[in-house]
């Protein structure tokens, strides 16, 4: 009996003993959440969240597909579906919510249908919201302390859109009582995508003293802040003040009190202009810290200085070579802010109208002779400066007056004469007399009885500083032995009123042979 019902169970086993299977393994689909909410979704784009799919019974779970119905159904859909979940474990099926407008409550369920004998089809309750423009700015407001006059300073605004819609700006603007403040080129309207921003930056360039105040008010169509302000704050170090003067310096001198001063002069080889700056000042009050005498412009070759020392408030200049000087003070305040390029803290030198210098080649002693319009070369008159009226400005007449009355500026000069050395010999006029031509002349007076040749002798003509004639031309050269006189240039100046000058060159022609011309 035993083995036969051995056998009847094994048959049973095989090919089964009746209609039904003995068992069957089975799926069992569960989710969570529950019950989808998007909360407010970033509207016009996709807002995703992972639902969780699990299989917790013992057959393959299949998802035989997944759909959205309801009212707000039109606004949700799927991912990509799993094919399928091995027994006692999950998988995630994406959920994306894409909101038309702002504000506004969607309401779906999710149906999911599987091979889940007890549940063939799960619903799935889903909820979403329109996300808001929302607008929010760093930092609520802008304070740029204490910023030195001549220097700007930016500060940013981040305007920022936490919001789930488009954000609109239009217009960015500052109200300000003062022109210092300013709003930077750059953006003023435009679109604000979700979680993203943009920058605002405003500008301040002191001008004036005191405090600075503004507002930045920024416009859009978030529904709380319509128009949200951005309070503006800054304060001004005002520069110091750089005041320079200049003037004719005498014996004893220190700088320009007291004394005619101006902020231009017009001076010769040799003369020394004193320079003042005890007038700078700061206009909030406190004290100037520093000064310093910047040379910023002077003649090729020159090599003045300010005397004793630049970073005095007084001192002086030389003028070693005729031309145009341009001197800069600077002062600076208890902060170290330095003063700023005004025309008030600029003197200026500025040459005769008319200078002839003369060089030469050896160490001699050559003589520079300028003869008035009608005048002749040896006319030295009685010598005295200032009074003489010899029609020959030279080594023994060396200021004579040839201009208006008592006026010497308007009088020829022999500002440097070299008695043995190469030179320069320097003559200067101030307003010369039109018409007829001035006459220059060069001597080898050879007192020092050098007695060799000259072999490179040049004439030079500027008017105002600018040179304006080589005598002879660069590349040649004009020779002069012992005792010759050359008659080197002529010099006509203009009589329309012009600084102007028309200069015969005479490097053709001959020398004569003029030792006299030493002596008185």
């Amino acid at each position: 009996m035993c083995r036969k019902a051995a056998f009847l169970v094994a048959v049973c086993a095989i090919g089964g003993c009746g209609d039904e299977p003995l068992s069957q393994l089975q799926p069992n689909i569960d989710v969570d959440p529950r019950v989808v909410d998007f909360g407010p979704g970033v509207v016009g784009q996709e807002n995703a969240v992972a639902l969780r799919v699990l299989n917790r019974g013992e057959g393959v779970l299949v998802i035989k597909g997944a759909s959205f119905r309801g009212a707000g159904a039109s606004v949700f859909r799927t991912g990509e579906l799993p094919e399928a979940v091995r027994s006692l474990s999950e998988t995630s099926l994406v959920l994306l919510f894409v909101p038309l407008r702002a504000k506004e409550i969607y309401e779906a369920e999710l149906l999911i249908e599987s091979n889940d004998p007890e549940r063939p089809e799960v619903v799935v309750p889903v909820h979403g919201e329109g996300g808001i423009r929302e607008i929010e700015v760093f930092p609520p407001n802008l304070d740029f302390g204490v910023v030195d006059e001549g220097t700007e300073r930016r500060l940013p605004i981040e305007i920022s859109n936490v919001g789930g819609d488009p954000l609109t700006i239009s217009n960015v603007t500052l109200t300000s009582t003062a022109i210092d403040l300013a709003l930077a080129p750059g953006f003023t309207s435009g679109t604000i995508l979700p979680g993203t921003s943009t920058i605002v930056e405003v500008s301040y360039s002191p001008k004036d003293l005191g405090a600075d105040l503004g507002t930045v008010e920024i416009f859009s169509d978030d529904e709380d802040e319509p128009i949200l302000p951005v309070p503006v704050v800054a304060h001004a170090n005002l520069a110091p003040r750089a005041i320079a003067w200049g003037c004719k310096t005498a014996a004893g001198q220190d700088g320009c009190l007291g004394v005619e001063r101006a902020s231009r002069l017009t001076l010769k080889a040799r003369d020394r202009m004193g320079l003042e700056a005890r007038e700078s000042y700061d206009p909030e009050g406190g004290p100037i810290q520093s000064y310093e005498w910047r040379i910023v412009e002077r003649p090729p070759g020159s090599i003045a200085t300010v005397f004793p020392d630049r970073r005095r408030p007084t001192g002086d200049i030389e003028v070693d070579v005729p031309g145009t000087y341009d001197l800069r003070l600077i002062v600076k305040d208890e902060r170290g802010l330095e003063s700023l390029d005004r025309p008030e803290s600029h003197v200026a030198i500025t040459p005769k109208d008319l200078t002839v210098t003369l060089g030469w080649d050896i160490g001699a002693d050559v003589d520079l002779h300028f003869v008035r319009p009608g005048g002749w070369v040896g006319d030295y008159g009685s010598g005295r400066v200032g009074t003489s009226t010899g029609s020959d400005c030279s080594s023994f007449n060396r200021s004579p007056d040839w201009g208006q009355g008592s006026d010497p500026d308007d009088d020829p000069s022999l500002d440097i004469d070299v008695v043995s050395g190469v030179g320069p010999e320097i003559i200067s006029v101030d307003r010369p007399e039109p018409g007829d031509p001035y006459i220059v002349y060069v001597h080898y007076c050879d007192s020092q009885n050098v007695r060799v040749p000259l072999g490179d002798v040049v004439v030079r003509v500027l008017v105002r500083g600018d040179e304006v004639a080589r005598i002879p031309p660069e590349g040649s050269q004009f020779a002069m032995a012992p005792g010759e006189l050359w008659k080197a240039a002529e010099i006509t100046w203009s009589s329309n009123g012009t600084a102007m000058a028309s200069v015969v060159d005479g490097s053709g022609a001959a020398p004569e042979y003029r030792p006299d011309l030493c002596r008185r």
